[in-house]
């Protein structure tokens, strides 16, 4: 008797699956854009805050420098006061220091000496090839005034004290966007207007010198600044 033989197995043909693909929807990628451009304005902002602060920051400190170097040039040239009085254009006298004297500048004066730039000995090394220089008092006396015009606080510098027909006066720009410029004067135990002022006698001493100097001036940015020189200080 035959035994009887096992079916043979059926084979089927495997299926292939098919690979799945990966990405993004379309949704997803204009969330990513969006994104991106959210973080991209944020950066964007911020830099732009931050030069602007730089900028500001920067335009304050050069002003409050220009500043401090007007309030310096004004004390220097107080401390060389001299008694020294002029002739104007005209030969009429003007005196050594002078305040809105018959309508004229606000604030005039003789100093003692000039300040020039002399230079130095150069360097035979390369990173110093540039030549150095000082500042020296000449020694020379100068007539030195002051004016508010065109919002500029302006320094005149004449080279010469008494003046010719043809005399002009170098102009120099000491601090821009002033609105105000003033001075009193002490003299006689209280504060005056005007300088030199006339005795009982009706009589002017063209070489008078105040006790004190009282300047002010205002400044778009920084507000009103005062300064007070002493004799003593003078």
């Amino acid at each position: 008797m035959l035994a009887a033989s096992k079916p043979k197995a059926l084979h089927y043909p495997r299926r292939v699956k098919a690979k799945s693909q990966s990405g993004f929807t379309l949704l997803e990628l204009l969330i990513a854009v969006a994104i991106f451009a959210l973080i991209g304005l944020a950066g964007y902002r911020m830099l732009n805050s931050v030069i602007r602060t730089y900028e500001h920051t920067r335009d304050r400190s050069d002003s409050f420098s220009q500043l401090q170097k007007a309030v310096s040039v004004i004390e220097q040239d107080l401390k060389q006061l001299t008694r020294r009085s002029i002739r104007d254009e005209l030969g009429d006298p003007l005196p050594a220091f002078s305040v809105n004297y018959r309508g004229g500048l606000p604030l005039e004066f003789t100093r003692s000496g000039s300040w020039s730039m002399v230079a130095g000995e150069e360097s035979s090394s390369a990173s110093d090839s540039d030549s150095e220089s000082a500042i020296v008092n000449t020694g020379v006396k100068q007539r030195i005034g002051y004016r508010l015009k065109d919002d500029e606080l302006q320094r005149l510098v004449w080279s010469v004290l008494d003046r010719a027909q043809d005399s002009e006066p170098q102009v120099q720009v000491l601090l821009e966007d002033v609105s105000g410029f003033s001075v009193r004067l002490m003299g006689d135990g209280q504060w005056q207007e005007f300088w030199p002022v006339e005795s009982q006698q009706g009589q002017i001493d063209f070489r008078s010198l105040p006790d004190g100097i009282d300047v002010r001036f205002s400044h778009k940015t920084h507000g009103q600044i005062q300064r007070i020189f002493a004799r003593e200080g003078i």
